[in-house]
């Protein structure tokens, strides 16, 4: 289901309409019985993309997954939440409910009291108003994914979204479509930056250029590392194409492989259906702040597809990347200048093999699915009774 950004009055009514119907088939649903369940507390206080990126966790490992939101919760839900409660696998909490189920909740008085032997997980977000601070207190054993892909990639079918086998929700994953093509797609892209700069709204850099990224994470912010690029790099090393065709054409004719590839969202976008087939084209993908602080969904996707990260901020990712191994790391913009140089003049030519095999061996670690149903199989193997799963407001 989508919703129009600006709808007409007859599609907002139609909206509604479609939303008040979604929330009934979800009050409505009976349970469907299974073995291994996750309760979800308080789940008001969750954010729909935190949720959709929780449910594809733990549907994708097995669980079904029973919210507790009342009808009228539901009806001011956005997209995202809506969504979530119309997914495969997802239910209310009622009567039937499975007991013993594990539960996970942002809310730490209601877990807390909550009477129950299996494991509890509190749902724990990194301070973003102070700098991620919190990050030192991640342990472990405790479930770190701050952020992951977005969600039209976990679930493209119910966002209406056109990418290439997307016949089921819980038999499509795009994780084990892109995993199979790692290494044996010819990259023809050096390096690449794909995202937005300006705002949408009215076309100026607001929104990415904000002095918080700064000062709260000592990084810069994306308009600073865009324009830095723009300005200071050589004209003949920095392509930035004005159109989709005009940008596939030049990829497939090999005469990218030098190149810093930079697509800003507003010239055009990269359709779902191609998406990743451009990733898994790319040797080097530059991390870019998001719009409030450093993490966002391209740099999980991109690091899923192999490209190996030019990142600043690589301390905010547990454990952190190795330069040289998995990753290009800089602290500071004239560090970036030195890195890209060298890697259009063919320096880690002989290199992007391994690192394309660490940065791989990295997401299979620490984002994969397969990583977080072993780090769950761990807690419940050995009886934990409580964790911390790790997650930013998106």
């Amino acid at each position: 289901m989508i919703f129009e950004k600006k709808p007409n009055i007859f599609k907002r009514i139609k909206n509604k309409i479609a939303k008040i119907k979604s929330c009934v088939k979800f009050i409505m649903r009976h349970n469907i019985k299974s073995n291994n369940n996750v309760l979800f507390l308080s789940s008001a206080e969750i954010k729909g993309k935190n949720l959709i990126q929780l449910i594809y966790y733990f549907t994708s490992s097995g669980y079904n997954c029973y919210l507790d939101f009342s009808f009228r919760q539901c009806l001011k839900l956005n997209i995202h939440g809506i969504n979530a409660i119309s997914l495969q696998g997802v239910f209310p909490i009622s009567k039937e409910t499975p007991k013993n189920s594990i539960v996970i909740s942002p809310n730490k008085k209601s877990l807390d009291l909550f009477d129950t032997n299996a494991l509890k997980i509190y749902l724990r977000y990194l301070e973003i108003e102070k700098g991620f601070r919190n990050i030192k207190d991640v342990s472990e054993n405790d479930l770190y994914y701050p952020i992951g892909l977005h969600p039209i990639l976990y679930f493209p079918s119910i966002y209406g979204a056109n990418t290439p086998n997307a016949k089921s929700d819980l038999n499509f994953s795009v994780e084990t479509e892109t995993l199979k093509h790692v290494f044996n797609t010819e990259r023809k892209i050096g390096i690449l930056f794909a995202g937005a700069i300006y705002s949408k709204k009215d076309g100026h850099t607001k929104k990415y250029s904000r002095d918080s990224i700064k000062e709260k994470f000592h990084v810069d912010n994306r308009y600073d590392v865009f324009s830095y690029i723009t300005e200071k790099l050589s004209k003949e090393l920095i392509y930035i194409p004005d159109n989709l065709e005009i940008f596939l054409n030049d990829m497939e004719s090999g005469t990218l492989r030098n190149k810093i590839v930079l697509i800003e969202r507003n010239a055009f976008s990269i359709p779902y259906d191609k998406y990743f087939n451009v990733l898994l084209k790319t040797n080097f993908f530059i991390h870019m702040s998001g719009v409030e602080y450093p993490f966002c969904h391209n740099q999980i996707e991109s690091m899923l597809a192999g490209c190996i990260p030019i990142t600043q901020f690589a301390r905010f990712f547990l454990p952190h990347f190795t330069h040289e191994s998995d990753s290009l790391l800089f602290n500071e913009l004239d560090d970036l200048f030195s890195l890209l140089t060298s890697v259009t003049s063919g320096k880690y030519s002989s290199h992007l093999d391994s690192m394309r095999k660490g940065i791989i061996n990295y997401y299979q670690n620490n984002f994969s699915i397969e990583s977080f149903k072993n780090k769950l199989h761990f807690l419940l193997e050995n009886e934990k009774k409580h964790a911390n799963f790790w997650i930013v407001i998106p």
